[in-house]
């Protein structure tokens, strides 16, 4: 309750579901295992976070998805859950490598390889041998169009089937033949994730087993374990009990092994090098599909869209050497007993759990979507910053840190929730080499030019062993060696501007009327109060020329060799300037010498008119000024025109003129100099 008494409502924010599309998929066992997690479940085409079909998908498919949907089937994974296409991969590993792929049984794809099983046949005909074969349609399932032969030449050469040896050999339970329905989780394929669950089936057929002759070759009950065709038998025993009926738990086949003094562990790591060597004859396909579909994508395994579950049939013949007969991407996960149910509800459960969804990945995803497109439509059309080769080798050390972190979370994340799953790929044996050695081989033998390519891009969190203390060293090495190369680098020196052309100085004249001594300009410097005050005076034109051709001479920059010869320049200007000041003073009569002592003194005192009265027609001075021992400067003016110098009457100071040199006579400087000499200090 609130103060005033009303009832203060709090509304809870709902927190998103996770939402499981069952539309595709026939098994109720699937909706059981979503609820189970908390997950929701729906038959909409909506934009649902896990996906289940039952039928396999397209490469536009997989295209269509968003970031944080998943997906139960790869695109590409036909290549080895079709039986003509797993022998015809498993044939071409096996030529490259002869010792590693010898876990199949001799097999021949019909039409192609037809006059390759009649040569075999007559060979063994020549050598007395009777071989049974078994015959498979290319793309069947649940046992449909299997049958038994013999005699190969009862076979058309334009039938459509996959023929190959019966191993006569099983291992016997209780005198039937079984095989292993085992499954395999395939987390991601950039990089490849698989897991291998530790629990499986043992599926038993329902009459005793015999040595293949021609009376017991139509007996599929005998020779045959499918679930689909056995449970049709009369014989088949559909029991809650793990140690009996025809379909038991891989545990059983444990305590049997050990009662018989059978290694189990020794089988089951055969079986598990199998299962890795297969996948690893899918996994170029299956990359390059991917990332065709999906380019641009990040190498990280949570943020593969895909998923599969797949179910490998294992046969064990009695040398305890297991044989791989096919691979399912679409098991059965009918539960017709309490076997199916347990092993399969684990299976789809602890796989649900692994995909470590969450609820704020959709508006993540969506965020990072926007972002991405507000980006590009507002890029800006200056030219970018240049990157140089430190910032692209920090950006690539800082996303390799970020990757790593985000697969070590996810690894711990997946140790901690993988129930019986266990991972066996990237392996933690000494076999992850040997394994990578194939992986490469694959990549070169079904991919060709594309092998090299995709091989350098694939697998960089099982190529680099590098920890987190490594790279941060790394980078940490990069920002010094950045430092220490921009303090050592200059900024870039600009070209010098090309000289100024200067007039020349006009040709001294004799002067017409008593010359004017430089200690009147000495005067007018020295004692600022004796000067003029008219600072609304008019220029005249000859004034605004040598104004604006002094501004633009002041700016250029002169090299040094225009200095030296300009210092050269005015000091013979100088010495020009003394020998005609002494000639007149001594051919000047004393009459002359009185009218020039008036002129002087009448030009020192303050005029009525506020202009210093010149009635020489041309100057050339030269001043030297000291002001607190900052500078000397001398200036040189020529062409001034009568009455043209416009002075305040107030106090000069020193400031910096053109040349970045203290002068105490920027009046002087900027309205009457024609152009500077620097001042020597």
């Amino acid at each position: 309750m609130s103060v005033d008494g009303s009832k203060s409502i709090s509304k809870k924010k709902k927190r998103a579901a996770i939402t499981v599309n069952v539309n595709g998929t026939r098994y109720d066992v699937v909706r059981r295992c979503a609820e189970a997690l908390g997950y929701k479940t729906t038959t909409e085409n909506d934009d649902s976070f896990i996906i289940w079909s039952d039928h396999t998908i397209n490469a536009e498919r997989c295209a269509e998805l968003k970031p944080y949907q998943r997906i139960n089937h790869f695109p590409g994974m036909g290549e080895i859950a079709r039986k003509d296409c797993l022998a015809r991969n498993l044939q071409k590993m096996q030529r490259s490598q002869p010792d590693e792929y010898d876990f199949f049984p001799k097999t021949w794809n019909l039409p192609a390889d037809y006059t390759s099983l009649m040569n075999h046949y007559l060979d063994l005909r020549k050598r007395r041998k009777c071989k049974t074969f078994i015959c498979k349609p290319s793309n069947g399932a649940m046992g449909n169009g299997i049958h038994l032969l013999q005699n190969v030449e009862k076979l058309s050469m334009h039938d459509n089937l996959v023929v190959q040896e019966y191993l006569e050999r099983p291992l016997i339970v209780d005198g039937m033949k079984f095989d292993l329905r085992i499954y395999v989780l395939v987390l991601s394929c950039d990089p490849l994730k698989i897991f291998l669950y530790d629990d499986g089936l043992m599926r038993f057929s329902t009459d005793e087993y015999a040595p293949p002759t021609e009376k017991n070759l139509d007996n599929m009950f005998m020779h045959l374990t499918n679930y689909s065709i056995n449970k049709s038998s009369e014989n088949y025993e559909n029991c809650d009990d793990e140690n009996r009926g025809s379909k038991r738990s891989i545990k059983y086949l444990k305590m049997w092994m050990a009662s018989h003094n059978y290694s189990f562990t020794m089988l089951w790591n055969s079986i598990t090098d199998i299962v890795i060597k297969t996948l690893i004859v899918a996994e170029p396909y299956l990359l390059h599909t991917y990332r065709m579909a999906r380019p641009g994508t990040t190498s990280c395994a949570s943020s593969s869209v895909c998923f599969e579950i797949l179910g490998m049939d294992i046969f064990i013949d009695r040398k305890l050497r297991p044989w791989l007969l096919e691979v399912n991407r679409s098991p059965s996960f009918g539960c017709d007993s309490k076997v199916d149910a347990d092993i399969k509800f684990d299976v789809i459960r602890t796989a649900f759990s692994l995909l470590n969804l969450k609820p704020s990945e959709k508006w993540r995803a969506l965020a990072a979507q926007k972002q991405l497109s507000r980006a590009r439509l507002l890029k800006p059309r200056n030219n970018l910053e240049r990157k140089t080769q430190f910032s692209i080798r920090k950006t690539f050390l800082r996303s390799q840190l970020l990757e790593l972190r985000r697969v070590s979370e996810q690894t711990k994340y997946e140790d901690k929730n993988s129930g019986k799953f266990h991972r066996i790929f990237p392996a933690r044996t000494s076999k992850q080499a040997d394994y990578i050695k194939l992986l490469n081989g694959a990549f070169k033998t079904f991919l060709a030019g594309r092998g090299s390519m995709l091989e350098q891009k694939s697998h960089q969190g099982m190529l680099q062993h590098l920890r987190e203390s490594e790279l941060l060293d790394m980078l940490q090495q990069c920002e010094h060696e950045e430092q220490t190369a921009m303090s050592n680098v200059n900024p870039p020196e600009r070209a010098p501007k090309p000289a100024p052309k200067i007039q020349p100085l006009a040709k001294l004249r004799p002067w017409s009327s008593p010359p004017v001594s430089p200690f009147l300009f000495s005067r007018y410097t020295s004692s600022p109060a004796s000067l003029p005050n008219n600072s609304n005076a008019s220029y005249s034109g000859s004034e605004h020329n040598l104004h604006t051709y002094g501004e633009r001479a002041r700016r250029l920059r002169m090299n040094d060799d225009m200095e030296v010869n300009m210092r050269k320049s005015n000091a013979l200007l100088l010495k020009q300037i003394d020998s005609l000041f002494k000639k007149d003073r001594e051919s000047a009569s004393p009459d002359s010498q009185d009218t020039a002592k008036k002129d002087l003194n009448q030009t020192t005192k303050k005029p009525q008119g506020g202009k210093v009265p010149f009635r020489s027609k041309k100057i050339v001075f030269n001043s030297i000024i000291k002001y607190k021992n900052k500078s000397m400067l001398s200036c040189s003016i020529n062409n001034l025109g009568e009455n043209s110098l416009n002075m305040s009457s107030r106090p000069m100071r020193a400031k910096k003129c053109c040349h970045n040199r203290f002068c105490s006579c920027p009046e002087l400087c900027s309205r009457l100099g024609n152009y500077h000499l620097k001042s020597s200090r």
